[in-house]
């Protein structure tokens, strides 16, 4: 199983204070790969695909409104895949 480890799954906590693995990537991609308790929000999506592109962790927090230390994080693991 790859929940922790998976480069497209990550631990966040966003608005309601529950911390959860959220897909980084559209969900059938990686439909197979061990990822079925990972969720799917389409605004820790898009700014991971923003962050990939270059854009700063406060600039996606006021973009996506999501919380700041999560789109730090996000951020993290998009300069990670462009390593």
């Amino acid at each position: 199983m790859c929940l922790l480890n998976c480069p497209f799954v990550l631990p966040l906590t966003l608005r309601d204070g529950a911390e959860r693995l959220y897909l980084l990537d559209d969900p059938a991609e990686h439909r197979d790969a061990g990822t079925r308790d990972a969720v799917y929000d389409p605004y820790v999506h898009l700014a991971y695909l923003l962050a990939r592109q270059g854009h700063d962790a406060r600039w996606l927090a006021r973009f996506t409104d999501l919380p700041l230390a999560a789109t730090h994080h996000i951020a993290d693991a998009a300069a990670l895949s462009r390593a």
